[in-house]
């Protein structure tokens, strides 16, 4: 997830909760990254293929995956992680 540099992950992560959040480069405002991620958790929801929660961290807005599924695979954290791309970089066409 870091290596593609779009996303930043909250350190130290713990148990099976990583925060993360929709970070590129081109966007330094932190009001306007939250803003993308609350839109983002909203289309990955309402879009069925993953489920998020979220959290503030330091006053900015994070999205929160809890994997408990021992069924899970590498496969679905890449769904995940494609979902959360696709329903960010939709937000920022936006408007």
């Amino acid at each position: 997830m870091t290596e593609s540099g779009e996303f930043q992950v909250w350190r130290p992560q713990s148990l099976s909760i990583v925060c993360f959040r929709y970070a590129p480069g081109a966007i330094r405002d932190g009001a306007r990254l939250d803003a993308i991620n609350r839109a983002a958790l909203e289309r990955v929801q309402l879009g069925g293929k993953a489920f998020l929660s979220s959290t503030l961290l330091d006053g900015r807005f994070w999205l929160r995956a809890c994997i408990v599924n021992p069924r899970a695979s590498r496969d679905d954290i890449d769904i995940l992680i494609a979902a959360v791309r696709a329903a960010a970089e939709a937000e920022t066409c936006v408007p």
